[in-house]
């Protein structure tokens, strides 16, 4: 009998499944808490931080929908000089650099590629 070790959330999916992931591959992720997910015309919305970057993950009925919450995300991202929103099936991931700490772009490059990653799994 082969044991396979449980990668990715076990076949979880949602929000709980995104940030383990992150966890999962390394990067150093706060609590994340609710937040109005009324104001991203979403079923559920977080935010919390991963590498000192300002992160929100939103997941929504429907790619449609999501869609729709890709535009939203400026709206959550403010003044933000740099800021970046992706969208996967349901979920819409979107990180800002609001305290100006990733100068070269090098943080939110790695942060897209991990979100990235979960698609091809």
């Amino acid at each position: 009998m082969v044991v396979s070790p449980c990668l990715s959330g076990c076949g979880k999916k949602g929000i709980s499944a995104e940030i383990q992931a992150f966890k999962d591959a390394g990067r150093s992720v706060s609590e994340f808490v609710d937040m109005d997910a009324g104001s991203m015309q979403a079923k559920r919305c977080q935010q919390g931080t991963i590498d000192k970057m300002a992160v929100l993950l939103c997941e929504y009925p429907s790619r449609d929908a999501a869609s729709g919450g890709v535009r939203s995300a400026s709206l959550w991202a403010g003044e933000s000089g740099t800021w970046l929103a992706l969208q996967r099936d349901k979920i819409v991931f979107a990180v800002a650099d609001r305290a100006e700490v990733d100068e070269n772009g090098k943080t939110v490059s790695a942060l897209t590629k991990v979100f990235r990653r979960l698609a091809k799994k």
